[in-house]
């Protein structure tokens, strides 16, 4: 056959597929290009999202009960402290607000406590109130699974009006005494943030409440997730 006939010569064939060659190498190097990208992507979004084994968080929560001072008062299996009570002798801890709200109602006799220990108020961060809760409740000497209160918005509202409010003021109307909540609520992902902040900033409260003559609030598991529930629908209201 006579190549020329049609119009091309051998070296436009030998051209053309040079140039297709070229292409398809193209194509299969941005391809796996954009396979090592993906699974890079995949790679890290599994490595934060990922679900820490028991042991880790258990050992995290007894790392965390001893360096920030929690054994100066407390013990555990009957070894430690003996300022406070023993802490693997309740379930509370199986439920972070259940455990959240039995801290925040005892604060002021721990903050005194640690100040005549001239212990500093842990700065707990991140997930460190549910290491130490998970530590606590794998010692406890009823064992149980963990659990959480089905929190009523209504009933969080109510309560948040009727306590938390005359501080802190409506969510994003401008905090009277302490910060505005709406913009902590908004930034706030779950039960242990929830807790960690409140317990983190609860010595401050403390001088405040008493020069105010505010009694200090007690709350109850159920009503510190229903608080926690009304809190939660400002998380859209604001970006």
């Amino acid at each position: 056959m006579n190549i020329r006939h049609f119009g091309c010569c051998p070296a436009d064939v030998r051209g053309r597929r040079s140039r297709s060659g070229v292409f398809f190498l193209a194509m299969a190097f941005l391809a796996m290009a954009f396979a090592v990208h993906l699974m890079l992507l995949l790679g890290a979004a599994s490595g934060q999202g990922r679900v820490r084994p028991l042991k880790e968080t258990i050992d995290s929560g007894r790392f965390l009960f001893q360096t920030q001072g929690c054994a100066s008062c407390h013990s555990v299996m009957g070894q430690g402290g003996t300022v406070g009570p023993d802490l693997t002798r309740t379930t509370v801890w199986a439920s972070p607000m259940l455990g959240a709200a039995v801290m925040w109602n005892h604060v002021p006799l721990m903050a005194k406590a640690r100040r005549e220990k001239n212990l500093p108020w842990p700065m707990f961060q991140g997930r460190d109130i549910g290491d130490i809760f998970t530590f606590l409740h794998s010692l406890s000497h009823r064992k149980g699974g963990a659990y959480s209160f089905p929190g009523e918005v209504r009933k969080g509202e109510i309560r948040f009006s009727g306590t938390c409010q005359k501080c802190h003021g409506q969510p994003f109307q401008g905090g009277k005494i302490g910060p505005d909540l709406g913009p902590v609520a908004a930034r706030m992902s779950d039960e242990i943030e929830f807790a960690t902040r409140m317990l983190r900033h609860a010595p401050k409260m403390v001088p405040i409440a008493r020069k105010k003559s505010i009694p200090w609030p007690q709350f109850s598991g159920s009503e510190m997730a229903s608080i926690f529930a009304y809190l939660k629908l400002f998380r859209r209201s604001k970006p």
